[in-house]
């Protein structure tokens, strides 16, 4: 194990066909996999689908994958947040992985860049940050990362994976989760950076974060146009759905 990958190997095959079933995946599917490890949840991939491209970046894994893999599964070495995963299956795919902690939100949104080409998400993650993927406003987890996930998908809760099931143990419970894109939603990396800096303080009311961010507006305008979608001007960045956070957006755009 290598502590700098973040490697964490499940074994427990209960877990890892219920992650199989989670993703749906169908016997003329492709599909790719962050991060296959000793291979386990390959194998189970491998029994489903037609194809599986498996990512893996730790070069000493690689000789054991390809001789112990089924004709397949193709084993990729590399580090996935430096691939273009929309060439890399020359057609749609499901994504399933075990994503390292310490990468995932780079992750994600190396995903929802490439979502025209995939087409589903279902992952593992550290259960703290799988809580803030489906949080709702008005609750500690609700923060950019929910807005940035909820806009783009719906994220689809599969079930909590304790410590005991992985070699070796992390400190954390994981939860397995699955992200179903929304359709017709465009690309907004400038919407998404703006609810970023809306929460820059968070205890602060929205419309003085407002005021920081747009300077040559006023605050009596910025009040209306928070009226205008029916907020009030004492609401916080976590107090906004979605849908608000975008009609604000397009308003002050």
């Amino acid at each position: 194990m290598k502590k700098r990958y973040g490697q964490h190997f499940l074994s427990d095959r209960n877990i890892l066909q219920r992650i199989v079933r989670l993703a749906a995946i169908r016997p003329e599917d492709t599909v790719i996999e962050i991060g296959p490890g000793a291979g386990a949840l390959t194998r189970e991939l491998a029994s489903a689908a037609r194809r599986v491209i498996a990512i893996e970046i730790d070069r000493d894994l690689i000789p054991k994958l390809r001789a112990s893999m089924p004709p397949n599964v193709e084993i990729v070495e590399g580090d996935t947040l430096e691939m273009n995963l929309s060439n890399l299956a020359g057609e749609r795919f499901h994504m399933v992985g075990n994503l390292p902690y310490n990468i995932s939100t780079p992750l994600l949104k190396q995903f929802i860049a490439a979502r025209d080409h995939i087409l589903d998400v279902t992952i593992m993650l550290q259960k703290e940050v799988a809580e803030r993927l489906r949080a709702n406003p008005n609750s500690k987890d609700y923060g950019p990362l929910s807005i940035l996930v909820q806009y783009y998908a719906t994220p689809l809760w599969g079930f909590t994976v304790p410590p005991g099931a992985f070699t070796p143990r992390p400190k954390v419970d994981s939860a397995v989760i699955r992200l179903d894109w929304k359709p017709g939603i465009p690309d907004s990396r400038d919407f998404t950076d703006f609810v970023h800096r809306a929460f820059g303080a968070r205890r602060k009311k929205l419309i003085n974060n407002l005021v920081t961010l747009f300077p040559t507006r006023s605050r009596e305008d910025l009040a209306a146009i928070l009226q205008s979608i029916g907020l009030s001007v004492d609401a916080r960045a976590e107090t906004l759905t979605v849908d608000q956070f975008h009609r604000v957006y397009n308003q002050l755009r």
